[in-house]
């Protein structure tokens, strides 16, 4: 429905302006070549895009600029006040409030708007990754004061006012409201996640509710996680390594435990495939046509934004998929451009690893990641090369995968250093019985009793 009342007003108050201002909102509501037109153009072409009856259109990347870009705003606020009513059939009268969003849902204006994003620094300059009304991403300036002034880290969620000149240009961050959700005047206390001395692994995070329970509790007692852990999932092409993490992702997410996903030079279907499994968890990807460049910058963003929830004193597991792509992204992002994996690429991962951590002081950050092997010589040397980090690892058996055993867990080379700090007494029992049998005999122990305790009356 037409709100006749509020378009009478918005004519009324078109007329009145002058060639130049009409212009001005013409431009800023949308309408085609605005320079170019007449009064009686731009009237028909204005009052037709407040009816909802055409679309406006982006501004023009040929052509001069236009020497201002003041024009009345309220002007403008009315027109697309007016053609969301006629869109939507809602009453002009009826109390409710149009608005159009950018990132957080505040009120949205064509050259001044709140918005929050991810800041990440690029360089030596500083952005925020932002998202509109429409989901397409939003890059917006913060100027290095504002970094200095709040103490703001790469990996910050940032929200606050943002500000253009025109459409055709970046916006600038003018004012910061709140760092991770909390006031900005706060953000320097904070301590530095680096900072935070580290201790081993003392709580337990369990899985074993996730969307395959067998495959949880198995995990729960041969290879518990810790929280701090740099655990391992490894195995040839084809066992199943992105199953089983996507799987321990569910349960860590039925947990409560704050769950952050890297994927890195994946392919698109598993990029689409996650982001509908997991529509409420952040997740990271890059695509294999995203470039080495890209993959870096994905994995990296990731781990701070994990830091930056970490030094909050959340505990937060971040699952990366997977580390031999990154370690041959950071390769071939080095001076040398090196066809065979260099030290200085497995030095990146490693730093990159070294992450993940249980503190005193403040939250825990665990590091899950899948690593290939036996596949080739990059494989073969990154895992020579990383094997010795982990403090919890479950190796995958192609062949158990290929004659369709789930999961496919070669329990001679599965662990998880100090159990006896994450495992009860009766659970660090069953699992010294248990270990030496066949995993098959295992899963069909498991899938016979409901629960641990049925387990362990069992045994």
């Amino acid at each position: 429905m037409i709100p006749e009342k509020l378009l009478e007003d918005i004519k009324a108050r078109l007329n009145a302006k002058t060639i130049h201002d009409l212009r001005q909102v013409a431009r800023a509501v949308g309408v085609p070549r605005p320079a170019d037109g007449r009064k009686e153009r731009l009237l028909d072409y204005i009052e037709k895009i407040a009816m909802g009856v055409c679309d406006p259109v982006g501004p023009a990347v040929r052509g001069a600029h236009p020497k201002s870009a003041e024009y009345d705003r309220q002007l403008v606020t009315d027109v697309f006040r007016c053609r969301a009513i006629s869109l939507s059939d809602g009453e002009e009268d009826n109390g409710v409030h149009f608005e159009l969003s950018v990132g957080s849902g505040a009120e949205f204006d064509p050259l001044d708007f709140n918005g929050d994003g991810l800041l990440e620094k690029s360089g030596d300059k500083w952005f925020m990754r932002a998202s509109g009304a429409d989901g397409s991403p939003i890059e917006v300036f913060v100027h290095e004061n504002f970094v200095n002034k709040y103490g703001l880290r790469e990996g910050d969620t940032v929200s606050g006012k943002c500000k253009r000149d025109s459409l055709d240009e970046m916006a600038g961050l003018v004012t910061v409201h709140a760092v991770n959700g909390a006031p900005a005047e706060g953000a320097s206390e904070r301590p530095f996640f680096d900072n935070l001395e580290p201790v081993y692994p003392c709580e337990r995070i369990k899985i074993d509710c996730g969307q395959d329970g067998v495959t949880g509790r198995i995990v729960d007692l041969f290879a518990p996680v810790g929280k701090g852990q740099r655990a391992f999932i490894t195995g040839p092409h084809g066992s199943g390594k992105t199953r089983l993490l996507k799987n321990i992702a569910l349960g860590i997410h039925s947990e409560g435990v704050k769950t952050v996903i890297a994927l890195i030079d994946a392919r698109p279907e598993e990029v689409s495939d996650f982001y509908k499994t997991f529509p409420d968890t952040d997740v990271f990807t890059s695509s294999f046509d995203a470039g080495y460049s890209g993959h870096v910058r994905t994995a990296k963003l990731a781990l701070e934004y994990c830091k930056r929830r970490a030094e909050s004193g959340e505990d937060v597991v971040l699952l990366l998929d997977d580390l031999v792509r990154l370690t041959r992204a950071y390769n071939m992002c080095g001076k040398q451009f090196l066809s065979v994996i260099d030290s200085s690429a497995v030095g990146s991962v490693k730093k990159y690893l070294a992450a993940a951590k249980n503190t005193t002081e403040g939250g825990s950050l665990t590091i899950i990641a899948t690593l290939g092997s036996g596949e080739g010589e990059d494989e073969n040397t990154v895992l020579s090369a990383l094997k010795d980090l982990c403090n919890m690892r479950i190796n995958l058996s192609y062949d158990l995968a290929r004659a369709y055993v789930r999961p496919p867990i070669d329990l001679a080379q599965t662990f998880s250093s100090h159990e006896e700090a994450l495992l009860t007494s009766e659970e660090l029992s069953a699992a010294v019985k248990l270990r030496g049998k066949d995993i098959r005999e295992i899963i069909k122990i498991f899938e016979n009793t409901g629960s641990d305790k049925e387990l362990f009356k069992s045994l």
